[in-house]
């Protein structure tokens, strides 16, 4: 990965902390920037494509941000921005980058959040059901399904470090 795509979050704390009350405590252990190539697979396991990605997450209140940087080996890039609300200690999501993204997250205990969106995407309804896995406080690991109307199309993983 080529070291300009590194991109630095501000280490001051949040104006508003989370509020504990209404975010499970596993999430604000994700705060912070993370990195890593995603590894995706077709529906048989063997290899497809692989891309790097760069993920911040913030959360201040009940108020949830993430800014995902992807790098492709063509040297493109791309920027998708989410947003989100803890309500009930769930996190309801929606994207700027997709006008029908919604996305549920939850703690999944020991360790793991689980997360399932859905979005349009070249005329089909594309599904994600996720875990994110934290190893230790600065490794991470997520595997994905996916599925395009309803019929499964492979899977991506990550193995990533916080910046």
């Amino acid at each position: 990965m080529s070291k300009d795509f590194v991109i630095h979050q501000d280490t001051l704390p949040p104006l508003n902390p989370p509020d504990l009350e209404k975010v499970p405590e596993i999430f604000t252990r994700h705060m912070g920037t993370w990195q890593g190539e995603y590894i995706k697979t077709d529906t048989r396991g063997h290899f497809s494509r692989s891309f790097f990605g760069n993920f911040t997450i913030s959360i201040e209140g009940s108020r949830y941000r993430q800014v995902n940087n992807y790098e492709y080996s063509d040297g493109s890039r791309l920027q998708l921005n989410f947003e989100g609300e803890f309500e009930n200690r769930m996190l309801k999501m929606f994207s700027s980058s997709y006008s029908d993204f919604s996305a549920i997250a939850w703690d999944a205990g020991q360790e793991t959040v689980c997360f399932r969106a859905t979005k349009t995407q070249d005329n089909a309804l594309i599904t994600f059901v996720e875990t994110m896995t934290l190893l230790s406080e600065n490794l991470r690991v997520r595997s994905t399904q996916a599925f395009k109307n309803g019929i499964f199309d492979g899977i991506s993983f990550i193995e990533e470090i916080r910046l």
